[in-house]
């Protein structure tokens, strides 16, 4: 009965110490992704998808923005199961916070081993995301356009492409500016001055009727939406500074509308220039994303407006920051490469901007659950 029971005990210890099952598979399932990739096994897939593409299109520009738009569909299943998992996930990232930052990598580590499945499909998603830009990215540093590709890089069911490559000039719009005309130092100054004082202005009103109107919805949400605008504004005031003087000093008044080509097999400086141009704004818009995320949790955590707007205001900043560093990354990056990269960049960024509005509000609308009747 005695070793019954120290058999039981030793069993329970040694069960707790046992990683859970999704943790083991998961955890098998990176290291056999690693190690394809390291193989080379991701970049045949990717050779492979943009041949097969081209053998149907026979145009090397429509087959590098589809190699685009099916990498974001075959995401589709991870991103489905990614969704249901966001609260709890919403949970980890809130206990992350508030983990000292030594303390943070054993938080981690002890949710591995628990198998905490929101954090291991995060984990897999960003590893299987990250393999996919690195291969796709390699593929068109190739220059296989004048130099035949080597069957190895090729799955054998892909028939091979014939030579010269068709479809090589990607043509876009742009909008030359002609004309600009400078606004006075002396008019720009009474704007900023006019602009300052009507805030303030507006600030002292709200504070003078605040009692009066506090119960008014629609006052409120109009009070809310100009705080959002100030907390937005307050964390780049000096870079709206500047840029607003730039525009006012070169106000465009002639235009040019004009299709400009782009050889994709050759780099294209105006191409590097609208790539970086796309770069900023789509980190821009995708920090600001994350930033009101993080402000929305921190409200239903019960942390005050005042700290929220601070830090959302410092988070913008950082946002900008990175915004201008990855944009004048990407212009030093596309200006050594052809400009079939930038295509494959700004497919990317165009799809990932317009998923909200596109594949995720379909994803999402599927995912409400149906509300059940009401009996009357």
């Amino acid at each position: 009965m005695y070793n019954t029971y120290v058999l039981s005990e030793i069993n329970k210890i040694e069960n707790t110490r046992r990683m859970p099952k999704i943790a083991l598979l998961v955890l098998t399932a990176l290291l056999l992704i690693g190690y394809w990739f390291v193989r080379g096994g991701s970049f045949r897939l990717y050779a492979s998808m943009f041949f097969g593409l081209y053998f149907i299109t026979n145009t090397v520009w429509l087959s590098i923005i589809l190699v685009s738009l099916i990498q974001n569909v075959a995401f589709l299943p991870l991103r489905i199961i990614g969704e249901k998992l966001l609260p709890n996930f919403k949970e980890f990232e809130t206990e992350l916070e508030q983990t000292k930052n030594d303390d943070q990598s054993l938080l981690v580590t002890k949710k591995i081993r628990e198998g905490d499945t929101s954090l291991l499909v995060y984990i897999l998603n960003f590893v299987l995301v990250a393999i996919a830009f690195i291969s796709a990215g390699r593929v068109f540093l190739l220059d296989f356009y004048y130099e035949k590709i080597s069957t190895v890089y090729l799955y054998p069911f892909i028939p091979y492409p014939q030579y010269p490559l068709q479809g090589t000039i990607f043509h876009f719009p742009f909008l030359k500016i002609t004309k600009t005309m400078a606004l006075p130092w002396q008019t720009i100054i009474m704007i900023w001055v006019g602009l300052v004082v009507v805030l303030v202005l507006v600030r002292f009103a709200w504070r003078l009727v605040r009692w009066i109107l506090n119960r008014n919805q629609q006052i409120l949400r109009m009070r809310i939406a100009y705080n959002k605008v100030l907390m937005m504004g307050g964390g780049i005031s000096l870079t709206l500074f500047i840029v607003s003087t730039l525009f006012l000093r070169n106000i465009p008044i002639g235009f040019q509308f004009m299709w400009l080509s782009a050889d994709l097999t050759r780099q294209n400086t105006t191409f590097n220039v609208v790539t970086a141009v796309a770069t900023f704004f789509a980190t821009v818009y995708i920090g600001y994303s994350h930033n009101r995320e993080g402000a929305k949790r921190a409200l239903e955590r019960g942390l005050g407006q005042e700290a929220v707007n601070n830090v959302l205001r410092a988070s913008m900043k950082v946002t900008l920051r990175n915004a201008l560093f990855l944009a004048i990354f990407a212009y030093w990056l596309t200006h050594h490469m052809p400009s079939s990269h930038d295509l494959s960049v700004l497919a990317f960024e165009s799809i990932y901007i317009l998923a909200p509005y596109t594949i995720d509000a379909f994803i999402m609308k599927k995912m409400v659950p149906k509300k059940a009747p009401v009996a009357i």
